[in-house]
């Protein structure tokens, strides 16, 4: 929805979207289907990114290199945390653009230079334009950077004053650039409504429970990372991909791995993060899913050194187990089925000048996507109903009204209003109720409120979501 709107307003109304993924989406081709292609071709890049990475770490043969990036690349694109999700959105931006940044930091470990340092300082800093989340791993990576050159031996690698000076500069550069990012875009917009969406994924409870809270969640995780639901297994295999980043002489990138999980932690016991909820912790999770494939293509290789036969057998297990773990995953719909697009198709094909059209809280943004014609107005969201951050009106097409909440004060509010206004306008009035993404609770509200003020519906069948209409002002 937010690329209907003024590009003026698009700080201010970026609480929960990357400003730069909106212009993405503003400038996709094809119309209303072209903005899914953005969402599409991220999710691709997140493979081939993946690939990449994997492709870049010096392996003893080009063989052995692309047969590494060939089975990471496949353990991301077949795990189930990039199937189970149908609602990504730019979310998928985020593992893309982590992946980035982790592969600028690559060519700087593998062959230090302040050329180096600065195409991964200005490619951090293009990337949290597109994804904020980035910064974690840009933090993650200086820090790792700053770590490795500090404790560097001679034997190690460049430890020159000059070198280690322009590590200090460009992390120092980057992390001034990040900050005034988030000063003047981020902060600002922070939404309350959004944080007490996630509240339940916030880690709380002191040290103890914080940690209990986190092995579980992992071995939560772990089932869409194609493991078995254990977080031991999770951290093991984390664990064999850091020891073999280490053997490859990719100690920055292993210290990394710690780094950005720590930091993760950290961000949710402040309640600042939701911690490893699928979509929001996509790219630390494509990351380290990345690092997994590293680990267990060098484990392959290993074994390979002593029998091919046993490395083949363990390929194909590798390959066969995640293959089952995804299959169920396939087609898989992880929020229920939504139409409100043929809702508000029905309404603008079938409603009479005179007739009413209630809005419902989530509905506001398909009527103003999908109304023929519709103008919009944005607005930032003062309510703190909406975890959006930012409200739409149809500004163009008289009798529609709109709920600013969920709960029954809300539902019934709006139907008062409907009723008012549709005795303005006739004695006949049809009443339209577009509602969509309905919560249990937000339906019961409005069935109570239908209740209490003996509204009478009929509903039809358009879509899988039925719409709602009540023939106002006729007998009975």
């Amino acid at each position: 929805m937010l690329a209907k709107a003024p590009l003026s307003r698009y700080v201010a109304l970026s609480s929960s979207t990357p400003v730069g993924w909106l212009f993405l989406v503003r400038l996709a081709p094809f119309g209303r289907d072209g903005t899914r292609l953005v969402t599409l071709l991220f999710a691709c890049g997140d493979v081939v990114m993946a690939y990449v990475v994997a492709r870049s770490l010096p392996w003893r043969s080009v063989a052995v290199a692309r047969f590494a990036a060939t089975l990471t690349a496949a353990l991301v694109v077949l795990a189930p945390i990039s199937l189970v999700r149908n609602d990504l959105k730019q979310y998928t931006s985020d593992a893309f653009f982590a992946l980035v940044v982790v592969f600028l930091l690559l060519r700087v470990e593998a062959a230090p230079s302040r050329r180096r340092l600065a195409a991964l300082s200005i490619g951090a800093v293009i990337a949290v334009g597109f994804s904020t989340v980035s910064a974690f791993i840009t933090a993650a990576g200086f820090s790792a950077l700053v770590i490795t050159e500090l404790t560097a031996r001679p034997s190690d690698g460049p430890t020159d004053r000059s070198y280690g000076r322009d590590v200090l500069v460009a992390s120092a550069a980057t992390l001034v650039a990040l900050a005034l990012y988030f000063v003047a875009v981020v902060i600002p917009h922070d939404n309350r409504a959004l944080r007490d969406y996630w509240r339940a994924y916030y880690l709380t409870g002191g040290p103890v429970h914080e940690i209990a809270d986190t092995w579980d969640r992992l071995g939560h995780v772990s089932v869409t990372l194609g493991g078995p639901g254990s977080a031991l297994v999770v951290l093991v295999a984390l664990t064999l991909g850091v020891t073999v980043l280490m053997r490859l002489g990719r100690t920055t990138l292993a210290l990394v791995v710690p780094l950005v999980w720590i930091e993760m932690m950290v961000a949710g016991v402040a309640r600042r993060y939701p911690f490893l909820d699928q979509r929001t912790s996509h790219f630390l999770l494509v990351f380290s899913l990345t690092v997994i494939g590293v680990g267990i293509a060098g484990a392959i290789v290993a074994v390979a050194g002593r029998s091919r036969v046993l490395a083949v057998v363990v390929t194909l297990v590798v390959a066969l187990g995640f293959a089952y773990r995804a299959e169920p995953y396939l087609r898989t719909h992880s929020i229920p089925d939504e139409d409100v697009r043929s809702q508000v198709a029905y309404v603008a094909g079938h409603r009479a000048p005179a007739d009413v059209v209630v809005v419902s809280l989530m509905s506001s943004y398909g009527v103003g996507y999908y109304w023929p014609g519709a103008k919009n107005t944005f607005a930032v969201d003062t309510t703190g109903n909406n975890s959006n951050g930012y409200t739409t009106r149809v500004s163009n097409i008289a009798g529609i009204v709109y709920a600013t909440g969920r709960q029954v004060a809300d539902t019934t509010a709006v139907m008062q209003r409907a009723m008012a206004l549709a005795r303005t306008r006739g004695t006949r009035v049809r009443i339209w109720i577009i509602r969509t993404h309905v919560s249990t609770g937000e339906g019961a509200a409005w069935a109570r409120s239908f209740r209490a003020l003996r509204l009478h519906l009929a509903l039809v069948p358009v879509g899988v979501e039925p719409l709602a209409v009540i023939a106002f002002g006729d007998p009975g």
